[in-house]
């Protein structure tokens, strides 16, 4: 069928990093001409897309990549400088929300959330934990507009959801940050490989969107033995 064949070459082209994650396809009027067919054969392709979550269609910016159909487990762990590797998801469902968690949502204690967890790793050890949160209606419109379910690890290898954040037009655009230091608990100091009397850095962060509403939030517990998080602040007058 010709939307089929519209179809895989669009996948093909998004696979092969034609066209990245966040940027915009080609309009229905653009693939008419270009595969000399009709609108209803071009929207039909396009829907494919993104019945298979690789695309999003999103009012007033057109069909978004969000995905790709390559198997998370080919991709090669991208590195930082300094030989750490980008977080690692080793949890991720649904819970009910704590009297803290709610708290930074404004939402009731026990309303549904996404619970992720998320392991960075220097090498084979494990240097910082981050428990991650965000509250149901967010996991719904990412689902809804980018195909990713992100209460399932198994099918959404994205560490890092700020991209599907901006991709879901849920725009997160500012953070607010406390740090605090205290003891591990014994799970922590299992993870890290650290003594129970060896301090670690908590750094508390709430991401919140352009309407002012919070989207996410993250604690992250860390070896003060490793790599710690570094600042950089402007200095104004």
């Amino acid at each position: 069928m010709k939307y089929r064949r519209i179809a895989d070459h669009l996948i093909g082209a998004i696979d092969r990093g034609e066209y990245p994650v966040g940027s915009v396809l080609p309009t229905l009027h653009e693939l008419m001409d270009r595969f000399g067919v009709a609108r209803g054969t071009a929207r039909a392709a396009v829907a494919v897309l993104i019945a298979q979550g690789v695309a999003t269609s999103k009012q007033g910016l057109g069909t978004l990549v969000c995905g790709t159909t390559i198997p998370p487990q080919k991709q090669v762990p991208r590195m930082l400088p300094d030989g750490a590797t980008y977080p690692k998801v080793v949890l991720s469902g649904w819970t009910a929300a704590g009297p803290e968690v709610a708290q930074r949502f404004g939402l009731d204690t026990g309303s549904l959330v996404v619970h992720r967890v998320r392991h960075h790793h220097t090498g084979t050890r494990v240097t910082s934990i981050d428990q991650q949160w965000l509250p149901r209606s967010v996991a719904t419109v990412i689902e809804e507009r980018t195909g990713h379910d992100i209460s399932d690890r198994s099918t959404t290898p994205h560490p890092d959801l700020t991209p599907l954040l901006r991709t879901a037009g849920l725009d997160p655009i500012v953070a607010t940050v406390q740090l605090d230091a205290r003891l591990p608990t014994r799970s922590e100091a299992d993870t890290l490989g650290i003594a129970e009397d060896e301090p670690v850095l908590v750094v508390h962060r709430i991401t919140h969107g352009s309407s002012g509403t919070p989207v996410e939030a993250t604690t992250s517990v860390s070896s003060t033995g490793g790599s710690a998080p570094k600042f950089t602040i402007p200095l104004t007058g």
